[in-house]
């Protein structure tokens, strides 16, 4: 090694040896760095595995949270569907004038008699070819059907609801259909209606111009 008075030229020498010597660069590091500073590269490995191990833990925490809202929000619905049908008599003659009133179709409320009379009258109505699968399909998935009379009615009036806790315009459109499906079925008149929570005041005159009857619960 030549002789080197400044230090600038020594280090200028020495990384000169390094580039020309590529084998001499970890020995060298090793002469000037301590050990936990050599370590820190396995060391952030371990802590980018960490992380995603976290972030795995953290997705998983997100799904287990949204299936819960989604259990929540089928409870809640279940919920506001039974409250509806024990008090369909009182909703519905407040809103049409309605005195008897027997719930056809839902989760609540609905007597066996009623329930197979109504399935029987759905079934006929598909064997005839009056309605097709899915609209029978959509009376089944209807949340609440009510068999409905005033005074002095000879046939009865059929109301077709659907509940949610925020109504949208999937609901109103939803028990359109429905009502529709219903007069083609039984030949005589329908009625669509929304009830829930909340509403917002686009689809309160949605709802208003397509003939949709809108009850709040918040009343």
């Amino acid at each position: 090694m030549p002789q080197l008075s400044d230090p600038r030229e020594f280090v200028q020498y020495v990384i000169t040896a390094v580039n020309a010597n590529p084998d001499l660069r970890e020995p060298l590091l090793r002469a000037l760095l301590t050990e936990e500073f050599l370590q820190m590269p396995v060391r952030l490995d371990d802590v980018s595995v960490r992380l995603d191990d976290v972030s795995v833990r953290l997705a998983r925490v997100e799904d287990d949270v949204m299936t819960l809202k989604d259990d929540m929000g089928r409870v809640k619905g279940l919920v506001l569907e039974k409250d509806f049908a024990d008090r369909a008599t009182s909703w519905l003659n407040r809103e049409f004038g309605f005195l008897r009133n027997r719930v056809v179709h839902g989760i609540a409320g609905v007597f066996q008699q009623h329930r197979e009379e109504f399935l029987d009258a759905v079934a006929d109505a598909r064997g005839n070819g009056l309605v097709t699968s899915e609209q029978a399909q959509r009376l089944s998935d209807t949340d609440l059907i009510v068999q409905c009379r005033r005074f002095g009615d000879t046939e009865p009036t059929w109301v077709a609801v659907e509940i949610a806790a925020r109504i949208d315009e999937d609901d109103i459109n939803r028990a359109l259909h429905s009502a529709e499906i219903l007069r083609t079925v039984f030949n005589g008149a329908a009625l669509p209606v929304v009830a829930g929570e909340r509403i917002d005041p686009p689809d309160v005159e949605r709802a208003r111009q397509s003939g949709v009857t809108v009850i709040s619960f918040a009343e």
